[in-house]
């Protein structure tokens, strides 16, 4: 397992915004929703998009080219093509600094 300080990169977010990371050469989506910070895959299940590229709202991001839509909290798909839930990943806060851990 490995742990990465996203810090910068969160704090930075506003509410319904997303940016991607690459670690461990995995994309993953850094997500400010509503009800906090998420951290899931980056590509849709379905069609291969990049997640970031969509639109965040409700706590779920949505797929720009299908509009597969998941849950943040859990990457369960919430409606859409019918396809695969998320990866998701564990984010902790120390200190006051925020960290996501990969497998």
């Amino acid at each position: 397992m490995s742990r990465h300080d996203i810090t910068d990169q969160a704090k930075a977010l506003e509410v319904d915004e997303a940016v991607e990371l690459i670690l461990d050469g995995e994309a993953i989506a850094i997500c400010r929703g509503e009800a906090g910070l998420f951290a899931v895959a980056n590509t849709c299940t379905h069609a291969e998009a990049r997640l970031t590229d969509g639109f965040l709202f409700e706590n779920s991001i949505e797929c720009p080219l299908h509009q597969a839509r998941y849950d943040l909290s859990n990457g369960a798909l919430l409606e859409g093509p019918d396809c695969p839930a998320l990866r998701t990943f564990v984010l902790t806060e120390a200190d006051g600094r925020v960290f996501v851990e990969l497998p």
